[in-house]
């Protein structure tokens, strides 16, 4: 087995150790840097899609700026989480800036 770890030393960040055979490992990537990307762009890809967290907690996940998270959810195949509740505070914000329709 191969064990991975990938850390960085900032506050706010938790540190978490993946033991995966290491033929799976080397499916993922050539280092284990590779691999915790891997492992992390699919843990953010699947908690979007369950709608576990939101885009921008993608993006600080990943260390992505918004056209750049954008970008990788529409490569992934992720639809915008968008419900009456966003479109009526779209329209209220429309309507405050352009008036009535």
């Amino acid at each position: 087995m191969m064990q991975i770890t990938h850390a960085e030393q900032d506050e706010g960040i938790v540190v978490v150790t993946v033991n995966l055979p290491t033929e799976i490992a080397r499916q993922y990537g050539a280092d284990a840097a590779q691999i915790a990307r891997h492992l992390l762009e699919q843990a953010a890809i699947e908690s979007y899609r369950a709608r576990e967290i939101s885009r921008g907690q993608v993006a600080q996940m990943l260390h992505l700026d918004w056209a750049e998270t954008e970008e990788f959810l529409a490569q992934h195949h992720c639809d915008r989480h968008y419900d009456l509740e966003d479109l009526e505070t779209d329209r209220q914000n429309l309507e405050k800036l352009f008036g009535p329709a």
